[in-house]
């Protein structure tokens, strides 16, 4: 799993850090900062915050409170103290750090011609933290290569229910088992990339095209690197579902997720109702049993 020092360099802040040297990340998947309200830190066991002493408490009465000068702080860390080159994520919502963190952010949205162009008057950030877990993909990598070669496969799952960490250990085993594997890494989460190399173990035959978007890059690698099967994280837009149609009519596999609960609602949108047939094999995920839980596998709908 990722490492405590690198956890702890998600949250470098220097009015909050000296809080935190006693804490232990381990386990840990949000750190939420809320403007005027307790430091957040939520385990897959429970939601803890943090006092003045640097101790954790379920209780969030007499605890730490997040300050603008500790927004402002965080947000200059994160940013290297340049907020303007990482505008255009600001504009949908979070910021990736080294690792593969997203911190999402909420404030008041600027709009220019129908669309937010940025968030100011920054109120909250949730570090969300990356994590690698050996083996997390065991049960599902049978069912994707179930019968000779990889599934066309749609991981369903609401947010922080594991999709990302069990969508890159499905990486990792495929590409130990020599299959052609390309990720398409739009918001540098699933590899993190760091001066050309990952943070995560993404096996040997694996190539990373990240920062652009899943649509573009997707049809990119097709072309150049000869993939055996395209992975991505979070599709949904028509354009996503354009260029997986022309994936598979290439004899390409795809391994993809989606934000949602379960299948009946991908089908009440027309238009993903439409990508469902692009697909060999659905997964469903949920936090029931614990983060990564496969509520259903299904080869038919």
């Amino acid at each position: 799993s990722t490492s405590r020092r690198q956890r702890q360099m998600c949250i470098r802040d220097r009015g909050i850090r000296r809080y935190m040297y006693g804490v232990n990340l381990d386990g840990a998947c949000e750190i939420h900062m809320r403007l005027g309200k307790p430091l957040c830190i939520n385990y897959s066991d429970g939601r803890f915050y943090l006092n003045a002493k640097g101790n954790l408490t379920p209780i969030p009465n007499s605890t730490l409170k997040v300050t603008r000068e500790h927004i402002d702080e965080a947000i200059e860390i994160a940013t290297s103290s340049s907020v303007y080159s990482v505008r255009d994520q600001i504009k949908n919502g979070y910021i990736t750090i080294a690792g593969g963190h997203r911190i999402g952010i909420t404030g008041t949205a600027v709009i220019k011609e129908d669309k937010v162009s940025f968030i100011k008057d920054i109120s909250g950030l949730n570090y969300r933290l990356a994590g690698e877990v050996i083996g997390a993909a065991d049960e599902v990598v049978p069912m994707i290569l179930k019968g000779g070669g990889i599934k066309n496969t749609l991981i369903i799952s609401p947010p922080g229910a594991g999709k990302t960490t069990m969508l890159r250990d499905i990486v990792r085993q495929l590409s130990y088992k020599s299959y052609r594997v390309s990720v398409v890494d739009e918001r540098s989460e699933i590899a993190a990339l760091c001066e050309g190399r990952s943070a995560f173990d993404l096996g040997f035959s694996t190539d990373v095209l990240e920062g652009v978007d899943k649509a573009e890059g997707m049809l990119m690698v097709l072309r150049s690197m000869s993939p055996d099967v395209i992975v991505t994280d979070e599709i949904g837009k028509q354009s996503d579902i354009d260029a997986i149609e022309r994936i598979t009519n290439s004899g390409a596999g795809v391994i993809a997720t989606i934000h949602g609960r379960n299948i009946d609602m991908i089908k009440r949108r027309d238009d993903l109702k439409r990508m469902l047939k692009f697909f060999d094999l659905i997964i469903t995920l949920s936090k029931r049993k614990g983060i990564g839980t496969v509520e259903e596998a299904l080869t038919e709908w």
